[in-house]
């Protein structure tokens, strides 16, 4: 910008003007003469002024368009994990891999014996006299209900009481990395697997973590739904999902939180297999850069899920180190922009217009502008300090 100009200029005058005294005797004894010619060259850029950038791609920062201003900044400790559990299955509802204890009465009899049934990969298990049941998917109410039919369809009981208790439920290790609070290796109960209780169990959310996660899918067998045989007549419940022997190579599946958690709808891609790995990435921000009239000049990282204004930005650095400075130019480079833009600002105006002070992106530059007004001030300010260094005698 024009900071560098001014530099130049105040060195300049105060070396080369000539003042009424000779030699060096004369620069020690009368160091205010030397910036006789300095102020008047700064009165005279205020009356001529000095010309500014400009060109398409300068915008008031009163007009900045939407697609060039800061994106929102999300909180993701603001996230609430908790409303997706109502998503999940019910806990009472079958898969395979469950070992059940099955019960079947009679009239008759007093005291039936428990059997215990591991439900196989296509969701069948086996019960003794009675023979295959399909059961995966179902609640364990449905599932009593469904072995009583098979029993008396194959004239095995006229009348059957039947009670199913499960006694190990079929569980998923899922590995949870990145920003988590406590990643790992986690079982969890197959009914149940799912992104966010995966998130759960690793203890949440880092405040470093991006709001984009990815679920990364394990090999496994390609699905295809195969009619089974079941005494039941409902062609729809005489279906279930089988497996293949083939198996397809893992995917990656990306779900941002912030999407999700708006979502009034349940995702099949939050479902969780056995295998599977949830990655979250760590946000890396890049920094802002502030210069020019400020105190602290220099870089400086933006906090993690914390809005930065300009004047923020501007505290960061400790300040403007001249009280006459106003003029502030964001350079900010833009997605799908080869060329950057440059954002004008008035500090003196964000009182009465707040759109003044604009949300700051990472990677922003920052600088506070030199103008005529405050290199005269900085001029007269070191005027005076000079003024008072010379002698009374």
């Amino acid at each position: 910008m024009v900071n560098v100009f001014y530099s130049w200029l105040a060195n300049t005058c105060l070396n080369d003007i000539v003042c009424p005294c000779d030699g060096k005797a004369a620069r020690q004894r009368f160091p205010s003469c030397l910036a006789i010619g300095s102020v008047a060259v700064a009165l005279a850029l205020l009356v001529v002024g000095v010309p500014g950038c400009g060109g398409k791609n300068v915008y008031r920062a009163t007009r900045l368009p939407v697609e060039y201003q800061a994106p929102l900044v999300e909180d993701l400790r603001q996230i609430s994990l908790s409303q997706f559990t109502a998503q999940q299955s019910p806990s009472d509802v079958i898969s395979p891999g469950d070992v059940l204890e099955v019960t079947i009465s009679t009239d008759l009899e007093t005291q039936a014996k428990p059997v215990l049934c591991r439900v196989d990969d296509h969701g069948i298990m086996v019960v003794p006299d009675i023979g295959p049941v399909s059961v995966g998917g179902l609640r364990l109410s449905e599932a009593e209900k469904r072995v009583g039919e098979t029993a008396i369809a194959r004239d095995v009981y006229r009348r059957p009481f039947v009670t199913i208790v499960p006694k190990e439920q079929r569980t998923y290790r899922v590995t949870v990395t990145g920003a988590v609070e406590r990643p790992g290796v986690y079982a969890i109960p197959a009914t149940q697997a799912s992104l966010l209780t995966a998130l759960v169990q690793a203890g949440g959310l880092k405040k470093e973590a991006q709001p984009a996660v990815e679920i990364r899918r394990a090999e496994r067998a390609e699905k295809k739904t195969l009619p089974l045989e079941s005494p039941v007549k409902d062609e729809a419940e005489n279906r279930l999902t089988s497996w293949e022997e083939s198996t397809t190579s893992g995917d990656t599946v990306r779900i941002d939180l912030i999407s999700a958690t708006r979502s009034a709808t349940s995702d099949l891609r939050y479902q969780l297999n056995d295998g599977d790995v949830v990655y979250v990435p760590e946000r890396k921000v890049d920094p802002i850069f502030v210069d020019g009239l400020v105190t602290k000049p220099g870089m400086y990282e933006l906090p993690p899920n914390q809005e930065v204004r300009l004047l923020d930005a501007l505290a960061m650095a400790g300040g403007r180190n001249n009280p006459l400075a106003d003029d502030v130019w964001v350079l900010r480079h833009v997605p799908g922009r080869e060329e950057p833009i440059v954002i004008k600002s008035k500090l003196n105006a964000i009182k009465r217009n707040s759109e003044e002070n604009i949300r700051i992106a990472p990677g922003d530059v920052i600088t506070v502008e030199e103008t005529p007004g405050t290199f005269l001030y900085s001029l007269l300010k070191g005027f005076v300090h000079l003024g008072g260094s010379i002698p009374l005698n």
